[in-house]
């Protein structure tokens, strides 16, 4: 896969310094970020790295088919090559494609506008270029979220319909219709249901099975989230303007009130982690909302360190359990407000900081070995699809439309950047 560092600048710093500093070149930098002339400390620039691939130019290839392809900037590959506008290019010329390779293991799935209009893509070892799945299916507010087994992936799109689609064979099948456009929804565990929340006037919660159709109410609710066994759901009760989490059979027996919370407010963005010991979410309202862990069994709460505006979002658990991160909310930047990607551990407490260039209230995900995190920055007008973990800066890994929500899953290997 492509990549190009976000390196945040010190004092002292200058193009040629950070060029030299990455082994890049005072072009590629200046490439791509073509509205920096003056650096200022604790401003972000992308650092293309030339890597390892060479490509031959065949007939009817163009620079901008390998933008398209290596989903980087015409300008980035140009500069790569010293080529000039109109970057022509000819037969059996080779070309080198600015590119770095972490280690990031998995598949991953996110919504971009690359193609012109909003539909899903993928990435993936077996083929490392961005793919898409989906052909005018998608909105600009779809979440993709993948199967447990990496078979499907599952968005709400057109026709405010619930979708399924499998990246393979591209099929896509709709589930349901008229349904919220941010309608909140979980996979069973064995990959065969979804629960999601149906917003009428009261609202409820569905289960559909993915290969009949049949659909089973449970229980006035919404945000459901199945526990692992698959046989029970965790899920946000409101009553005059007051949340509590309840579990329930998903046959809608057995209901259980989980927490006791004596102030009002809708409990949002309700995340179970994947051992089913714990839940995070967002209280108590989407302007201004702190992030809290509940002890599933005790129902004790307790609140996560808060960003420097109070207003976080989007809780995701880590694979393994032991990790909770979220979009911290802060005001630097100069496109507005952005996020820090803030870890805490399973009791709550601050792990580190990953980066400050989140988009702002924007959706990430754990790869599957727990040690990296896919985001969105908002470095620009457009967000772009971006990977961080303790050990590493962060990369940027889009940069063609806008490219938002993504999410990862375990199936498809190691990804790699290939020519």
């Amino acid at each position: 896969m492509d990549r190009l560092y976000i390196y945040t600048v010190e004092e002292g710093d200058t193009v040629t310094s950070i060029a030299e500093r990455f082994r890049s070149s005072v072009e590629l930098v200046r490439a791509a970020n073509p509205q920096t002339e003056a650096l200022v400390a604790g401003q972000h620039l992308r650092v293309p790295v030339l890597g390892p691939i060479r490509v031959r130019v065949q007939s009817g290839d163009s620079l901008w088919a390998y933008s398209l392809r290596y989903d980087l900037p015409v300008e980035v590959i140009a500069a790569a090559n010293n080529l000039g506008p109109p970057y022509t290019i000819v037969v059996g010329q080779v070309l080198t494609i600015p590119a770095v390779l972490p280690e990031a293991h998995g598949s991953l799935a996110w919504l971009s506008t690359r193609a012109g209009r909003p539909d899903l893509f993928v990435r993936s070892a077996q083929d490392p270029r961005a793919r898409r799945i989906t052909f005018r299916l998608a909105l600009e507010s779809s979440v993709p979220r993948w199967s447990p087994d990496g078979r499907l992936i599952a968005f709400v799109g057109r026709g405010n319909a619930l979708w399924t689609t499998d990246p393979k064979t591209l099929r896509s099948d709709r589930l349901i219709e008229n349904l919220q456009i941010y309608t909140d929804f979980d996979w069973s565990p064995n990959s065969t249901s979804i629960a999601f929340s149906r917003r009428e006037v009261v609202p409820f919660i569905v289960t559909i099975n993915v290969v009949t159709g049949q659909t089973n109410f449970v229980t006035e609710g919404t945000w459901p989230n199945y526990l692992p066994e698959g046989k029970r759901l965790i899920y946000v009760r409101t009553t005059n303007g007051q949340s509590q989490l309840y579990a329930i059979n998903v046959d809608g027996t057995d209901r259980r009130q989980v927490t006791d919370l004596t102030e009002l407010g809708e409990i949002v963005s309700l995340a179970v982690s994947p051992d089913g010991t714990k839940a995070a979410f967002a209280f108590p309202l989407v302007s201004a909302a702190r992030i809290y862990v509940t002890d599933l069994a005790t129902g004790a709460i307790t609140p996560t360190p808060p960003g420097p505006l109070g207003r976080d979002f989007n809780p995701v658990w880590s694979a393994n359990s032991q990790y909770l991160a979220y979009n911290a909310s802060t005001d630097e930047g100069p496109m507005g407000l952005r996020g820090i990607v803030r870890v805490v551990n399973r009791e709550g407490e601050l792990v580190h900081d990953l980066t400050d260039t989140a988009c702002f209230a924007g959706r990430m995900t754990f790869s599957p070995d727990s040690r990296s995190i896919a985001y969105s920055n908002c470095l620009s007008i457009e967000p772009q699809v971006s990977l961080v973990s303790a050990h590493t800066r962060p990369i940027q890994i889009t940069a063609l439309g806008s490219n938002e929500n993504p999410d990862w899953t375990m199936i498809g290997g190691q990804l790699t950047a290939q020519g």
